[in-house]
């Protein structure tokens, strides 16, 4: 087991923070790697099948957290291809540099009140939390890495918008959302039709979707249109506080010692 420093949220959140995913719980091995990269906190993901291990975290000297279950679904294109949009007067645009007022309206319409696991943690900010995914979405702007973003008007209005990443063997949907009270439904489906014939007009033949458990309403439009799940992880965060508190790096290095000697 290795968690590895994530830069990327360390320096989002100002804090020193290590992630990784893990099969088997070893909670000595776990505090040691804390302790090395003097962490503030680590991020683990653990298959629910595994989550009955959970409890070994109990030893640990400092507060963890269960921050969300996520499960992983895949959509085989050859079996379930893509069906036409419902909503036909949609025109579809895929985003550049100059949508970047548009999309960033969009996410602050649809996303202000997502939840995932960092709004678990109280040491996150949530606007800090915003604004990370803010940041991602708006990167799907950017020419050249395999992520798209895709822009649906109607009536010359911004309605919905879907970010993507194209990958060698599967295509993935990241981020969708669509403007509340628009008088059009299934946008959403629409933009799932719309990706997956993205995907497959770009030589993929898989397409994978990842969400937290309780986002019901997404996993019945899934399950409509061939999605079946695959995987689910639990997502833990340690709050261990480490990098700037040399009491408390001493108190758990202290503990590290105690529990290797017995």
């Amino acid at each position: 087991m290795s968690l590895e420093y994530s830069k990327l949220e360390s320096d989002r959140f100002n804090m020193r923070i290590i992630r990784g995913s893990i099969t088997k719980i070893d909670p000595q091995e776990l505090l040691r790697n804390i302790v090395d990269e003097q962490a503030d906190v680590a991020i683990i993901r653990l298959p629910t099948s595994q989550q009955h291990q959970l409890s070994q975290l109990s030893v640990l000297p400092f507060p963890v957290i269960v921050a969300d279950t996520i499960v992983v679904s895949d959509r085989d294109l050859r079996d379930f291809p893509a069906q036409p949009l419902r909503n036909t007067q949609i025109e579809v645009r895929i985003g550049t540099l100059a949508d970047t007022p548009v999309l960033k309206e969009l996410i602050d319409l649809t996303f202000t009140d997502y939840r995932t696991h960092y709004n678990s943690n109280p040491l996150f900010d949530p606007k800090l939390v915003l604004d990370g995914y803010k940041e991602w979405a708006m990167s799907t702007l950017e020419p050249g890495d395999g992520r798209v973003c895709v822009l649906f008007y109607i009536d010359g209005q911004p309605v919905a918008y879907a970010t993507i990443e194209l990958t060698g063997t599967y295509g993935e949907g990241i981020i969708y959302g669509a403007r509340p009270n628009v008088p059009y439904k299934n946008l959403y489906a629409d933009l799932v039709e719309y990706t997956m014939q993205y995907f497959w007009d770009h030589g993929l033949k898989k397409a994978r979707g990842v969400t937290q458990v309780q986002n019901h309403g997404v996993q019945r439009v899934w399950a409509r249109t061939g999605f079946l799940p695959q995987r689910s992880y639990c997502t833990v965060h340690i709050n261990a506080l480490l990098s700037k508190n040399p009491e408390g790096l001493e108190a758990a290095t202290a503990a590290l010692a105690q529990q290797t000697a017995g």
